[in-house]
């Protein structure tokens, strides 16, 4: 929908008048330019509701609150908050000692996360000196996120506990907020696919229940009919490394979701997904990350260096979106999706560095130079490993 400029408004209703009223000159006619400037406001008003109207018809250019209202139905859920992460640690005390429900923790100045809360939610009574005890996080996301090793300290001293405690294994990782532009993706997903009973679609729209999964790859394995091969993608805020490597807390909800639909308010009997045929779960090793392939970008003579951050950022979000082709369960226009032309990076970097120039680039994958193009099939997805000048 083209909309017209305030200028271009006032300009027309400027010559409506003029033609309707006889007027050949506007000289001297300030009531005129007056009437005409309110009125042109008052269209402007009209064409940009209209603009906005016209843009809420669609998935892709709809605002922030008509998604949701389309994920709702669609989705039939609202974008996922932020999760707390939960975190096993080893306590020290006399035996006997408590620690009550509700007794805090703050992480310590060498910990992944500094000066972060974390909360007890049973008693804990010592059968023995040391004792292991679940404690989660205050504040969800990543800002609380503690590493095994870190130490984690009283807020309140306890009779007969050590004060500080060693963080032993993590239980349930955090999760950041799905943000609108991954449930929008997901929603448009969702529209496009047609369920199928157990097809490679319907692993794939599952999986989109799970919080942290950005998508899977569904394939059969050739030897076994039955077998699944799910390899999962996070979403890069929620991945081990940034590059879309899943948490074990996202391969569990992956599995969850393709077994039962997370809504409750259906019957049970409604809620069941997996077929019986299909092998498939975390611990028979076929719901799985996906498998990162390095890509090296070696620039040769770059005229002005101080671009290279700014060409690393246009290259990752390139590759962002080359993602293996499915056959079945992507659209037949997107068949070449899944292909990294060395051509194409050239083009993003020149479309990045403006007047600046450079030689030649050498696109590495895997450590293997790229002639022509390199496909990611089986679950492979690219990350910008470096971005370097010579």
């Amino acid at each position: 929908m083209i909309t017209p400029t305030l200028a271009e408004l006032y300009s027309s209703i400027q010559t409506d008048l003029r033609n309707k009223l006889g007027i050949l000159s506007i000289i001297g006619k300030t009531k005129l330019n007056a009437y005409a400037i309110v009125q042109a406001a008052k269209l402007k008003l009209f064409y940009l509701r209209s603009q906005q109207t016209y843009k809420n018809i669609y998935l892709d250019q709809c605002d922030d609150e008509t998604i949701v209202r389309f994920g709702r139905i669609i989705l039939k859920r609202d974008p996922f908050a932020a999760t707390a992460g939960e975190y096993k640690i080893e306590v020290t005390g006399d035996v006997a000692a408590t620690i009550p429900a509700g007794t805090t923790f703050k992480s310590r100045d060498t910990s992944l996360n500094p000066n972060q809360i974390f909360i007890l939610d049973t008693l804990f009574t010592f059968t023995a000196t040391t004792g292991l005890i679940d404690i989660r996080a205050l504040e969800p996301g990543e800002v609380s996120l503690l590493e095994v090793t870190n130490e984690v300290k009283l807020t309140q001293p306890i009779a007969n506990v050590e004060g500080v405690a060693t963080v032993t294994s993590v239980v349930t990782a955090p999760i950041e907020a799905e943000t609108t532009e991954n449930y929008r993706q997901k929603v448009i997903t969702a529209a496009q696919i047609e369920p199928q009973g157990g097809a490679r679609v319907d692993f794939l729209l599952w999986s989109l229940d799970a919080q942290g999964c950005r998508t899977t790859y569904p394939y059969v394995k050739s030897t076994a009919p039955s077998e699944i091969n799910l390899y999962v993608e996070a979403n890069p805020a929620d991945s081990v490394g940034g590059n879309g490597v899943p948490t074990a807390t996202i391969l569990t909800a992956v599995e969850t979701v393709i077994d039962l639909d997370p809504d409750t308010t259906k019957p049970i009997a409604d809620r069941g997904r997996r077929p019986m045929w299909a092998v498939l779960s975390v611990a028979d090793g076929n719901i799985k990350s996906v498998v990162t392939i390095p890509v090296d970008i070696e620039i040769t003579t770059l005229s002005d260096v101080t671009l290279l951050t700014a060409i690393e950022a246009a290259l990752v979000a390139f590759v962002f979106n080359i993602r293996p082709y499915l056959d079945g369960a992507t659209p037949p226009t997107d068949s070449q999706m899944g292909k990294l032309y060395a051509a194409d990076i050239s083009t993003v970097i020149r479309d990045t560095i403006g007047t600046a120039t450079f030689a030649d680039v050498e696109v590495q994958v895997d450590s293997s130079v790229v002639t022509s193009f390199y496909e990611f099939l089986d679950g492979k997805i690219p990350y910008i490993n470096s971005v370097t000048n010579v």
